[in-house]
């Protein structure tokens, strides 16, 4: 059984990865591990496993033949554009080795540079795929693929933080609000309800992003603020909740995290 001690450390442990988060000069990239493809054409598409902020990709695609096709490249971070899009490239290879059939030979491995790969992110759940093979170039809208459900309903304990900023009056700016202790994620005939210990969103639009989720709806608090807020990146494991926060108020926008043990 979990005692009091351990779920409040878990508590303080939330709120501490949210002020880093929040009040450090550089932000959390976001995972992007996942299956991406394009809805209108089943068939193809580029499976990303993240590691920091460095990714590992494989391409699985058709050659001029109809005939599958796979490729791989390492994606470093490039830049970050205009409206927060992250860019990452990487050179594309082809590989060839032993016959699945055939004792592994690691001499038969060979691998052939055959062009480039570049993923332009617009949000955590959608991205511009840019690639060469053998000279011929191909640009492709791609999203992660849901393929089955992963929820996000239960019972947590941990935190939530934002700081705000673009306030009506600027020496509001840089304000940070904390809600730590129990939280819950559920729904009923209206939406999905996020209840807080200070703050309740609710009316909360559930869409899943392939390994992650977003919720937007409307938040009341106990100290008198409300308005709008989105729940992005939230990815529900066995242990927990991570994800990221976004709203506006009145007087003030904000963003932060959220983090919660189940």
């Amino acid at each position: 059984m979990i005692t009091l001690s351990k779920l409040l450390r878990s508590a303080f442990l939330a709120a501490a990865l949210a002020i880093s988060a929040t009040a450090g000069a550089t932000p959390v990239s976001v995972d992007y591990s996942d299956l991406w493809s394009n809805p209108d054409e089943p068939g193809w598409g580029l499976n990303i496993s993240q590691q920091g902020d460095v990714m590992f990709a494989t391409l699985f695609v058709y050659d001029r033949f109809g005939v599958a096709a796979w490729y791989s490249v390492t994606l470093n971070y490039d830049s970050a554009g205009a409206g927060g899009v992250r860019k990452y490239s990487g050179i594309l290879y082809q590989t060839s080795g032993t016959p699945s059939t055939q004792p592994y030979n690691p001499a038969d491995l060979k691998y052939r540079e055959v062009g480039t790969l570049t993923v332009e992110f617009g949000d955590e759940a959608h991205a511009l795929l840019f690639y060469t093979v053998d000279g011929i170039a191909q640009a492709k809208q791609v999203t992660r693929l849901t393929f089955a459900e992963n929820s996000i309903l239960g019972s947590y304990i941990g935190a939530s933080q934002d700081v705000t900023y673009d306030c009506a009056n600027p020496e509001r700016n840089g304000e940070v609000n904390t809600d730590v202790g129990p939280f819950t994620i559920t729904q009923d005939e209206t939406g999905y309800v996020l209840k807080f210990p200070t703050c309740i969103v609710t009316r909360g639009v559930y869409t899943q992003q392939g390994q992650i989720a977003e919720v937007v709806g409307e938040y009341n608090c106990t100290h008198g603020g409300n308005g709008l807020i989105k729940f992005s990146a939230l990815r529900s494991e066995q242990g927990g909740i991570v994800g990221t926060v976004t709203g506006r108020n009145t007087t003030c926008s904000f963003r932060g995290t959220l983090g919660g043990a189940r």
